[in-house]
């Protein structure tokens, strides 16, 4: 995973109340209802930015894990090692395809 530079605590509250919930025939982003439900529990309060930006967070990782049940799915990260290697693999499978066709 990329480092993070900032804003890791928010990483650590999307993890504590979510990072999704159930919705229809999967899972969905969490609602700012479950939000407000664990500020009230956990006794932390969001500024309004934060829950937008957790809400966001939620989104982008249910639609990503989502995304992810493909089994040559690339990281959402591309810069890293497991990337780099897919991309290897998918150049070398190009290769062989071109030489055997």
């Amino acid at each position: 995973m990329p480092e993070m530079v900032c804003g890791d605590y928010l990483v650590i509250y999307l993890f504590e109340f979510g990072p999704t919930m159930p919705a229809g025939m999967g899972s969905g982003p969490v609602t700012f209802q479950e939000m407000r439900a664990w500020q009230e529990m956990s006794g932390i309060e969001l500024q309004p930015w934060e829950a937008a930006l957790l809400r966001r967070l939620s989104g982008e990782y249910a639609d990503e894990s989502h995304k992810a049940v493909k089994r040559d799915r690339a990281p959402p990260f591309g810069d890293s090692l497991v990337a780099q290697r897919l991309q290897q693999v998918e150049v070398e499978q190009g290769i062989d395809a071109f030489l055997d066709g």
